[in-house]
């Protein structure tokens, strides 16, 4: 994977991770809400996951949090 993807993926955890810190959930409890496993919350979060599966998850990502789809990629 392209080096300016892998940093748009990090990205892409630092905002996710901020907003759910504003919201104040733990990773168990955005798991709960997603049916994402939490350790590939962790994954996302801690800049360590890339490539689909974070897209396949976005949408319930963004539900769980309660913003718009587009409010998880306002990091540009």
């Amino acid at each position: 994977m392209e080096e300016k993807y892998k940093q748009k993926f990090k990205l892409l955890g630092i905002q996710i991770k901020k907003l759910r810190d504003e919201r104040n959930l733990t990773i168990k409890e955005l798991s709960e809400k997603t049916g994402i496993k939490k350790e590939y919350l962790e994954k996302i979060e801690n800049r360590t996951a890339y490539g689909v599966l974070i897209d396949k998850h976005l949408l319930k990502i963004a539900k769980a949090l309660k913003v718009h789809f587009y409010q998880l990629l306002e990091f540009e």
